[in-house]
């Protein structure tokens, strides 16, 4: 388990260079993720947040500059709905709109799978 709890610590500050740099930090360490779940067949990756926080959107950006614009709409955590990705075996398990706790729920049922052969 992984977690980029500064992502969270910008959004409640609203600090945009915070996001901006832990989230692409993270996704290097996604992509390190993805590089050993393919040399060890069997690995699921799942990549998903317990919560939203700042309410943020990007109303514009510059894709030719490389520049992005955020907007922040509060400084706590929101009801957003937040993305789950799954690379690996089961990752169909995991499409879909749900509750973040039925994650739990599923992982679950994939380890007692695999525990009990």
């Amino acid at each position: 388990m992984i977690e980029s709890a500064m992502i969270d610590s910008g959004g409640h500050a609203n600090s945009t260079s915070t996001i901006v740099t832990e989230v692409l930090d993270f996704d290097r360490t996604v992509g390190e993720m993805v590089q050993f779940a393919d040399k060890n067949p069997g690995t699921l990756l799942i990549i998903t947040a317990d919560h939203e926080t700042g309410g943020v959107s990007i109303p514009q950006g510059n894709r030719e500059k490389g520049e992005v614009e955020l907007a922040f709409h509060s400084d706590d955590h929101t009801g957003i709905l937040v993305p789950i990705f799954a690379y690996g075996p089961h990752s169909d398990d995991f499409m879909g709109i749900y509750e973040n706790n039925e994650v739990f729920e599923k992982v679950l049922g994939l380890v007692k799978k695999y525990h009990s052969k």
